[in-house]
This record gives C-alpha cells, sequence and structure tokens, in this order.
C-alpha cells in the first residue's frame, strides 16, 4: 500500500477515471472532509501542547539525556511544531481558497459537465479483445 501513489493513478486513468472526475465527484463531501480536517488539526494540537503531568516530568527532569537535549540547539519537539503550524497554514488556505489548488495543478478550464461528448482514437495494430 505504500507505493500506491505510483501505480493507483495509473490503475484509475486504465479503468477510466481521472483525477478531475474524482474530484467533482467528492465535492459533494467537501463540508465533511472540512470537519474531518479540523478534528485532526485540533487533536494534533492538543497532543502537542497539552500540560505535562507531574510524574512524568520527575522522571524526565532525572534522566541523563534530558540534559543534552536542553543543551541543543533544535530539538525534535520544535521541529513537529513548526510542521503543525506550517500543515495548519497550508489547510486553511487550501480549504478557504480552493482556487489555489487549481492553479498549481492546472488552469481550471477543464470542467466535467453533462453536455460533453466521448471521443474514440482508433490507433493501428492496437486491439483490445474482451
Amino acid at each position: 500500500m505504500a507505493s500506491s501513489c505510483c501505480w493507483l493513478p495509473v490503475l484509475l486513468l486504465a479503468v477510466g477515471v481521472s483525477g478531475a472526475g474524482i474530484a467533482s465527484a467528492l465535492e459533494a463531501y467537501r463540508p465533511l472532509f472540512m470537519v474531518v480536517t479540523f478534528s485532526f488539526l485540533g487533536m494534533a494540537f492538543y497532543f502537542t501542547y497539552r500540560p505535562r503531568h507531574a510524574a512524568n516530568a520527575a522522571v524526565e527532569c532525572c534522566s541523563p539525556s534530558t540534559e543534552a537535549v536542553g543543551k541543543r540547539r533544535f530539538n525534535m519537539m520544535a521541529f513537529n511544531k513548526v510542521m503543525l503550524w506550517a500543515v495548519t497554514l497550508m489547510a486553511v488556505v487550501f480549504l478557504f481558497c480552493p482556487q489555489f489548488v487549481t492553479g498549481l495543478i492546472g488552469t481550471g478550464s477543464d470542467k466535467i459537465t453533462a453536455d460533453m461528448t466521448r471521443t474514440e482514437v482508433k490507433i493501428v495494430g492496437m486491439t483490445c479483445y474482451g
């Protein structure tokens, strides 16, 4: 499943499903996806900035590795906080300004409408048995 980003788009194109078709089908669920996105972001902020328990603080303060971590200029928790704010900013921009996504991936002139026609291109030497 980890490599599905490579083979799944090719498989979907092979069966006639395009990204524009999927996007238009999922447009009806946009409000639900927004609620889910903000729920996950809220949980991420809670787990990142929640207060530490006193029992855990006593154990952490006495370990020798804590002193070395405190002296470092940049630790993993600081990196997590920076990445959380970056992801939140991107999510807010893309949720409330979807035209930016259209500008990034295409011209936006490829709209799917009901009056579209089907075009068949015949390639010499290629057949489809079925």
